[in-house]
């Protein structure tokens, strides 16, 4: 192997500088889907990496950012494609998603400037909307070049204030909605996927590890529900007499909790209710619809369709009681098993330079490499979180941890440009 290190000091410039954009005055950072953000996180991106890192880039159907390594000897063979995605949740950190396009950036710097030649071409890439946002679809831009989701499914999505439709939001972010459908990778069209990603986790962070190696990713069920019950005056129903939507929602979580207790801590499962809007809203009024999400998690999905069945009969026992119920469901994904070949390659990295194994384990969060990894082979590396913090403002990784992360990835796209077809 070469003795080629990445930058310690331009990557955490760069985390500081990607973090400014979108940064608000309670210090978190708000890069949602097609937000001005957004878009300027795209144009920081485009601008860098032409001056540092890539000969070309391009924008595909989904809006995701694809730059070209310069130095390849075969370039026919499939490329090797290594990133993650710049978008953010509401108030979130500066590091999820964006450390993983950052070290992919740096990785290939290294390689540029020591003008190292690959056999494989190597792409880099910025992916369009991983995470939830106000159109209602996330993981978007992996979804829609692994065939995930099509055209007709896209349409009926729109930002849930403004009510643009998601095709306006791809096409005004420089993709193609109208071909979308058309373009779509091939199976086993690239050699590998890598993408980097804080933990988000306290399991590194406990143990005093750096990084970890992501066997597999977690399956999500999420549904949108609404509870109708009947809205009345706050003083004057009695308590036998209310259809309170608030307190039915309320008895659904507890319900849950309960359910998901009883499974092994070994293979969790576990699920929240994240959102919730009430109406009308107001202090004096009994609470006569609420809307909510419900978002079911476990890398074991048998454990899920179980907890779906819990679900149904409490939603049946509501009815039974007045509160009437409707269910949308928007996303199933079922787990996702990373590419051994690729985990090995990254565990042989580590030990090499850094002379320890790192474990290997379930991703808790779903991410882009699951649905790459549908067709074709998907890797990826976590990097410990500090505290386990994620998606708040207080989210952190340290600069010594992300530099073995970086070192890792490195090492490992030079192995692997050397074992891969």
């Amino acid at each position: 192997m070469l003795n080629l290190k990445v930058n310690k000091a331009r990557i955490q410039h760069n985390i500081l500088e990607l973090g400014e954009i979108g940064l608000s005055q309670k210090g978190g950072v708000n890069r949602s889907l097609a937000s001005q953000a957004d878009i300027d996180s795209r144009k920081w991106i485009k601008e860098y990496w032409l001056k540092n890192v890539v000969s070309e880039i391009t924008t595909d159907v989904g809006a995701n950012l694809w730059g070209s390594y310069p130095y390849v000897s075969e370039k026919e063979l499939a490329p090797i494609i290594i990133g993650s995605h710049n978008d953010s949740v509401p108030e979130g950190g500066k590091y999820d998603g964006a450390l993983g396009v950052l070290l992919a950036t740096e990785v290939s710097q290294t390689l540029s400037e020591n003008e190292i030649t690959l056999r494989h071409p190597l792409k880099v890439i910025s992916l369009t909307g991983e995470e939830p946002n106000p159109y209602q679809i996330s993981t978007l831009g992996s979804k829609i070049i692994s065939g995930v989701v099509g055209q007709d499914n896209l349409k009926k999505f729109s930002h849930i204030e403004t009510k643009e439709s998601l095709a306006d939001a791809i096409d005004r972010l420089g993709g193609d909605f109208q071909h979308i459908d058309e373009n779509v990778l091939k199976p086993d069209s690239f050699a590998a996927f890598l993408e980097c990603h804080i933990e988000q986790g306290r399991r590194l962070f406990e143990r005093e590890e750096p990084v970890a190696v992501v066997s597999s990713i977690t399956g999500i069920y999420r549904e949108l529900v609404e509870l109708k019950g009947e809205s009345n005056h706050a003083g004057t129903t009695d308590l036998k007499h209310r259809k309170d939507a608030l307190l039915a929602m309320s008895w659904i979580n507890l319900e849950l909790r309960k359910f998901l207790s009883e499974f092994d801590e070994t293979d969790p499962v576990v699920g929240t209710i994240g959102f919730a809007e009430v109406l009308p809203n107001a202090a004096n009024i009994i609470p006569g619809s609420v809307k909510f999400n419900i978002d079911i998690r476990s890398g074991n999905w048998q454990k899920v369709e179980q907890t779906i069945t819990f679900l149904d009969e409490c939603f049946e026992q509501l009815w039974e009681k007045g509160i009437q119920n409707q269910r949308e469901k928007i996303l199933y994904q079922k787990p996702a098993d990373l590419n051994k070949q690729i985990s090995a390659a990254l565990v042989a990295s580590t030990e090499e330079e850094y002379k320890y194994q790192p474990q290997q384990m379930t991703s808790m969060a779903g991410h882009d490499a699951a649905n790459l990894a549908r067709i074709g082979r998907a890797g990826m590396l976590f990097v410990k979180s500090v505290d386990g913090k994620s998606h708040c403002k207080e989210e952190f990784s340290q600069i010594d941890d992300i530099e073995v992360a970086g070192n890792v990835l490195l090492n490992t796209i030079l192995r692997l440009d050397k074992e891969l077809d």
